[in-house]
């Protein structure tokens, strides 16, 4: 979670750029893929340098992540990201309070699932 927070903090305007334009439709298919890919990687625990590794995890994530997405951007249609810049400026106040909601959502959805498999297991 420190990792998250910390790369979220260093990258915070440029991600929500790509993120919307994620979202964008004049995106073309290939770098949505790409973004997908990027992300995906980002939160998966199969690394090219594993995390168990005490310093070298998590330099791998914060050079090869921030690296593919400075790419991406700088390969995406001018259109694309003046639109998902002003999008990023315009709804990115609002980012603290979808944080706060999406980390209640996600506890909420976690004691759910415990509460599942309690149920199934003493039940």
């Amino acid at each position: 979670m420190k990792r998250l927070i910390g790369l979220f903090s260093l990258l915070r305007k440029d991600l929500l750029v790509i993120l919307f334009a994620l979202f964008n439709r004049h995106t073309p298919k290939q770098y949505r893929m790409a973004i997908l890919a990027i992300l995906l990687y980002f939160i998966s625990p199969i690394d090219i340098v594993p995390d168990a590794i005490p310093f070298m995890g998590i330099v791998d994530d914060v050079v090869i992540v921030p690296s593919l997405l400075a790419v991406i951007r700088r390969f995406l249609p001018e259109e694309v990201v003046s639109d998902s810049e002003y999008s990023a400026e315009h709804y990115g106040r609002y980012l603290p309070v979808v944080a706060v909601i999406a980390s209640l959502l996600l506890l909420l959805w976690t004691g759910m699932v415990i509460y599942g498999i309690y149920k199934l297991i003493f039940s």
